[in-house]
């Protein structure tokens, strides 16, 4: 029974501590915090850069449409001199 009385006041000392305002409003560092800034930054300029040269392929793989018109003088099985 000791046991747990010692447990119960060591419990409730250490919520006293967590609930102080010094102890509560400490925050987290600013440099963590612009480490992940930075660096969800390259990764979506990265990406930016991986879907922008993989559009740019894909256009550039397609031909011409302007190509693909039959030449009107040339038709097959038609009669120029008529």
């Amino acid at each position: 029974m000791q046991v747990l009385t010692r447990l119960q006041v060591a419990v409730a000392q250490r919520l006293a501590e967590l609930r102080d305002a010094a102890e509560r409003d400490r925050g987290d560092s600013p440099v963590p915090t612009a480490v992940i800034i930075v660096g969800l930054a390259l990764v979506a300029i990265a990406v930016l850069a991986w879907a922008s040269n993989l559009a740019f392929d894909f256009m550039n793989a397609n031909p011409d449409p302007s190509n693909d018109l039959p030449d009107p003088n040339n038709i097959p099985g038609g009669d120029a001199g008529d």
